[in-house]
């Protein structure tokens, strides 16, 4: 009887020990510092994306509270993305026109039908891409309006987790690269909510027309207002 006794309470022993050390585990697990969560969801996402991925080597990871903002809300940089295109696209047509326009000036003392030829060919080229010229500049007014408008949706709040992750790795060509990213994740550290190269030019430049965007709006709300103050 004293033998079974024993028995017994040697099993409920070991369940106790065996109760104890896994909720320890999971408390443990449980307790992971953001930036620990932070580094786990990135070293997953450079295991998708980098060429080399045994070259790469976390130098730093800032965690900070992530808010919801004009920049990384979808529409307005996808709206600022098309105006990027329409202001290259300008850029291109008005260096067809600076072209024709030279041709025409070149042609424009001839008196055959040849340099007529030329001269009016020129002229209509100068006119197509006048018109081009003006649609891109309508596109980018469009998409202005369509961030001023979207922009006063957007409110400050708390919606996650921010990481500024500096790394090393290499390049397809084996060279020696430093990276720099921004990810937003959500709440609780599950997702990956947004990435951002914040060496990209692109990423910059769409950065800075945002910018444009938001200030030509403040500077017209101001002369509104500046209007009403004085009727």
């Amino acid at each position: 009887m004293k033998e079974i006794l024993d028995n017994l309470n040697l099993y409920t022993l070991m369940k106790t020990l065996l109760f104890i050390v896994a909720s320890a585990t999971i408390l443990l697990s449980g307790c992971k510092s953001k930036e620990e969560k932070a580094n786990e969801l990135i070293k997953d996402d450079m295991f998708k994306v980098l060429y080399d991925f045994a070259s790469y080597e976390p130098i730093e990871t800032n965690i900070d509270s992530a808010f919801t903002s004009v920049y990384t809300d979808s529409i307005i940089t996808r709206h600022a993305y098309f105006i990027k295109i329409a202001i290259e696209k300008a850029d291109e047509y008005l260096d067809e026109m600076k072209d024709a326009r030279k041709t025409m000036e070149i042609w424009s003392d001839g008196y055959s039908s040849y340099s007529n030829s030329r001269y009016y060919e020129a002229k209509n080229k100068f006119n197509e891409n006048l018109e081009k010229a003006k649609a891109c500049t309508n596109m980018v007014s469009l998409h202005s309006d369509s961030i001023k408008d979207r922009a006063n949706f957007i409110k400050k709040e708390f919606c996650g987790w921010k990481a500024i992750h500096k790394f090393r790795c290499k390049t397809k060509g084996g060279s020696p690269d430093i990276g720099n990213y921004e990810y937003i994740f959500d709440k609780d550290f599950k997702e990956i909510i947004n990435k951002e190269d914040l060496d990209d030019k692109d990423y910059i430049k769409i950065k800075e027309l945002i910018n444009e965007v938001l200030e030509s709006k403040k500077e017209s709300d101001e002369t509104d207002s500046k209007s009403n103050n004085e009727i």
